[in-house]
């Protein structure tokens, strides 16, 4: 964790630099909100889930390929996600507070400082079950995400969804569970973008 912490406050710390020579490279900050749920797979008679509302706050770094409309960005995120899960009418509460590094390359197309964007990418989760109970949690999980956003001047809105790797392992007679999400952000870059 310490590890990817470095990685990621190097990269923030070149980007800033190198935007400030010569405009390729973007930090900002970004947060938002989600309708998260987790998905069930496997023996899932007497299960359900019930979604909730997720949030998210953390900075961002972007590059730009030259004279390419393709761009790549990194997201330091934290975040809150959750629902509940119920089994036979029993139901728990099940949150997970998790650091999310999302990896995405993405389409940009504009004119005039207002560009539309498509993306998608990896995202690495390391989970931290704010009461985990009964249930045993994976304390890191791959995902991936996809979305749509736009980008004016400065000021940059997505639309994506995630859905991660297996949250909670089969276990005996129980499914295999894992946590998705609509995610709606806005963010603002402090450099080009």
């Amino acid at each position: 964790m310490k590890k990817i912490l470095t990685l990621l406050i190097g990269l923030f710390l070149i980007g800033a630099t190198a935007n400030a020579q010569d405009g390729l490279f973007s930090l900002g900050v970004k947060g938002g909100i989600g309708a998260s749920s987790y998905d069930l797979s496997g023996p899932v008679t007497g299960w359900t889930t019930e979604g909730t509302a997720s949030w998210h706050v953390g900075g961002m770094f972007r590059t730009n390929i030259p004279v390419l409309p393709i761009y790549a960005q990194i997201e330091a995120l934290y975040s809150r996600v959750g629902g509940t899960i119920s089994y036979q009418g029993i139901s728990d509460d099940a949150y997970i507070n998790r650091f999310d590094v999302p990896v995405l390359v993405g389409l940009k197309f504009g004119l005039l400082g207002i560009s539309a964007r498509a993306f998608g990418g990896a995202v690495a989760q390391s989970n931290f079950p704010e009461d985990a109970g009964d249930l045993e949690y994976e304390s890191f999980t791959w995902g991936w995400q996809a979305g749509i956003g736009a980008d004016i001047k400065k000021l940059t809105v997505d639309v994506k969804y995630e859905s991660g790797s297996d949250l909670i392992t089969q276990q005996t007679g129980a499914p295999s569970i894992k946590s998705t999400q609509w995610i709606l952000s806005v963010g603002y870059f402090f450099g080009g973008n």
